[in-house]
């Protein structure tokens, strides 16, 4: 059964394909049900020519400040103030570019373009393709289907397989028993040796075809038709469809190792159901009789959740045995089961509680599943079906004429791939639109020159590859026209997109272009906040380093005895580059250097030696000549400490005049009371 599980379940998914998005779009609406009166929406702010409403104000704050399922009146009154006047800000910046005519700037016309095909074909991915399908698989988890299935493997010669497939079928549509079936005559031994029966599935839990066939056949009938799967044909049976719901459940265990041992397991869990019959804690009886070691120490609870098509919650899936699982269900909350085998032994179950399925709980992992595993392919039928709603199409005539000409087992980048067709084989149409005219077979052949085609095999499947490829662009660009007047939302999401290019090129001119280090502003700054900018201690040391631990500590008794740290240094360091400077380094403070560290650890004061101290790979002995306190900075060695602070002044001022001199073009009326009176609601 692990091979034909494996073969169903390990895709994860399984729904028909959605295109009509209408009626899926439809269905959704006809979920919200009753229309909520409609929330009074006052006008809050007036930006210039902006009319800013409640709702306007509320959504700006929820995308700006990536808080999409707060609303404004749970914020805090002065932090909606505070937004108000960020807002505010934006908007008459957004007002001065369109003013500066900034929008029909060529740089920014190709940066909005270039930004709009990316976000529209997204978008329309979004709404044709993942949404309708998201929505319809978590419509689908709403429920979960035990299924049984008879599959007949699909080799070399598929005439014979589908004649058996079919046969196999009408016997079991003219009533012979489904489960005798399965287990004589399907070529899967594992599930055929259950009668065919697979776990409990719910959406995403098997390979889809099967999937699609379960959810359209009503419970207890068999699909009518076969379906073609990975590696065979299925005949697909819905045994049961019922409401998907979480359980929990506790259990007490009498633990049969053998079935020598099944009547003394019988009889203990005998005696513990009288004993709760009379009123005896369940709790209690768990903890002390339970056999399940995992279990009874938590008074018999199985932990998490449970359904029957995902196994419990919490990463590990384990799914219960068939029999535990099924006297489960049967029970309804605070219910106690009789005795149940399986092959542990045998159980007496509780069912704790029950609880609804969150839809949403699911859809972003669904979500990422379904990108991962089924996009693709349903992208590219989304794409066939768009083209061939516009009447575009291969003439598999000339295609036909093209190949037999064509050497197709070359790839298109070889010059002698195409070398036999001929000028009148290239006048030939090979894809024909209303809207961006004819490919020719000479145009395609010219096409394919380009990179991004030349690695493609030039049979039947890569020329229709390679089609595909300059063809989907033009036909997502028609597609995605209309988005805006279609999709209010994608209006307004490009409606930002743009006013963030124009919001950028405007502050480039009026703030980040004048924004310089100027000297004389510079240090007028400075001399105000001066007594900040101190140096930090420095030490004057010079070093002895080597790497011979004998030799280092030679070297500490030449120097207690009154040798010159200097003279040996300039002998005996092996610093590169330090005999010559006697050992001496310039002032240094702690975190410039370590050696400077290991002097403010020991806390020598000036003239004291240290060392030999182990350091690096060796060994250092050093000499304090002087410790330099600090001192106020210098201007230009104060630069770095208050540059960061005086180019946010200077932003901070540009801003502040550019912001006063838009306000007078276009001024701003804030409803203060109007706002805090929504605000209080």
């Amino acid at each position: 059964m692990r091979r034909m599980l494996s073969l169903l379940m390990m895709t994860s998914f399984g729904l028909l394909f959605i295109t009509n998005y209408t009626q899926a779009q439809k269905s959704k609406d006809s979920k919200k049900g009753i229309k909520e009166p409609a929330r009074k929406n006052p006008v809050v702010m007036q930006i210039g020519p902006e009319t800013v409403t409640f709702s306007d104000l509320e959504q700006a704050y929820k995308r700006n400040m990536n808080r999409k399922n707060i609303n404004l009146t749970e914020v805090k009154k002065d932090s909606v103030l505070d937004f108000v006047r960020l807002y505010t800000n934006y908007r008459l910046k957004v007002l001065d570019a369109f003013g500066r005519k900034l929008d029909q700037d060529s740089a920014v016309k190709a940066d909005i373009e270039q930004n709009r095909k990316l976000l529209a074909d997204n978008y329309l991915y979004e709404k044709r393709i993942v949404e309708p399908t998201i929505n319809q698989m978590l419509q689908r988890r709403k429920r979960e289907l035990q299924v049984a299935i008879i599959f007949v493997e699909r080799p070399v010669d598929t005439v014979k397989a589908w004649q058996k497939a079919q046969r196999l079928l009408s016997i079991v549509k003219a009533g012979a028993d489904f489960d005798r079936i399965a287990r004589d005559s399907s070529e899967d031994r594992e599930t055929g040796n259950k009668g065919g029966l697979l776990p409990y599935i719910t959406s995403g839990r098997i390979l889809r075809a099967v999937e699609d066939a379960a959810y359209a056949t009503p419970a207890g009938q068999v699909h009518p038709t076969i379906i073609i799967g990975r590696g065979g044909y299925f005949i697909v049976k819905t045994i049961k469809n019922e409401a998907r719901i979480k359980v929990k459940a506790s259990h007490i265990l009498c633990f049969m190792s053998s079935s020598e041992d099944s009547l003394k397991a019988s009889a203990k869990a005998d005696s513990l159901l009288a004993l709760l019959k009379s009123g005896s804690s369940f709790t209690v009886l768990a903890k002390d009789n339970s056999d399940d070691a995992s279990s009874k120490e938590k008074s018999g609870s199985l932990g998490g959740w449970y359904t029957r098509s995902k196994g419990m919650e919490g990463g590990s899936g384990d799914v219960l045995h068939p029999s535990f699982e099924s006297a489960l269900y049967a029970l309804k909350d605070g219910e106690l089961s009789g005795k149940v085998w399986t092959d542990y032994g045998v159980h007496i179950i509780r069912r704790d509680s029950t609880k609804e399925i969150d839809l949403e709980e699911d859809r972003d992992a669904l979500k990422k599943e379904y990108k991962r595993i089924y996009f693709e392919e349903d992208k590219r039928r989304f794409l066939d079906s768009l083209k061939m709603s516009f009447g575009w199409g291969i003439d598999n005539t000339n295609l036909k004429q093209l190949t037999l000409l064509t050497d197709t087992m070359k790839i298109m980048a070889d010059t002698n791939t195409f070398k036999r067709v001929t000028p009148e084989v290239k006048a030939l149409p090979l894809y024909s639109t209303k809207e961006i005219g004819t490919i020719t077979i000479g145009n395609f052949l010219d096409s394919v020159k380009k990179q991004e085609y030349r690695t493609i095999t030039a049979n039947t499947l890569g020329i229709t590859r390679a089609l595909d490829k300059m063809t989907d662009p033009k036909g997502l660009k028609i597609a995605t026209a209309p988005l805006e007047k279609e999709f209010p939302e994608f209006g307004s999401l490009m409606r930002e997109f743009r006013d963030g290019i124009l919001l950028f090129k405007v502050e480039e001119q009026e703030v980040w272009s004048k924004l310089k280090f100027d000297s004389t502003t510079a240090r007028t700054y400075w001399d105000t906040t001066k007594t900040k900018y101190r140096t930090e201690v420095k030490y004057d040391f010079s070093e002895i380093y080597t790497t011979s631990d004998s030799i280092a500590k030679v070297l500490r008794e030449r120097l207690n005895a009154g040798e010159s740290f200097e003279t040996l240094a300039s002998q005996y360091t092996e610093r590169p580059g330090f005999k010559e400077k006697k050992g001496h380094y310039t002032p240094q403070s702690v975190k410039e250097s370590k050696l400077a560290g290991l002097i403010e650890k020991q806390k020598t004061s000036a003239g004291g030696i240290i060392g030999p101290e182990q350091f690096e790979r060796g060994y250092v002995l050093l000499k304090v000549h002087e410790i330099l306190q600090p001192r106020e900075k210098k201007f230009e060695e104060a630069i770095p400490d208050f540059a960061p602070a005086f180019q946010d002044m200077v932003q901070k001022k540009l801003t502040e005049e550019w912001i006063a001199k838009i306000k007078a073009q276009y001024p701003v009326t804030i409803q203060t009371k109007v706002l805090e009176s929504m605000l209080k609601k």
